[in-house]
């Protein structure tokens, strides 16, 4: 009965370590997502401001 007990204590922990390194891998893809879109959402703002003439507001802030 105890030998059984240990085994179950011990899936349950091995379980949970790989439910944790799941989580981080997650995490870790879901930060690059986001990282990466906001680096493309920064860079297509550049490139709008960019063509823009100068002395000119944008309708973003003639809105407001």
């Amino acid at each position: 009965m105890a030998a059984i007990t240990l085994s179950t204590v011990h899936q349950a922990a091995r379980v949970g370590g790989q439910v944790k390194t799941v989580l981080a891998v997650f995490r870790e893809m879901l930060d690059a997502f986001v990282s990466n879109r906001m680096r493309r959402a920064a860079a297509e703002a550049e490139y709008a401001r960019s063509l823009q003439p100068l002395g000119t507001s944008s309708p973003l802030m003639s809105a407001q």
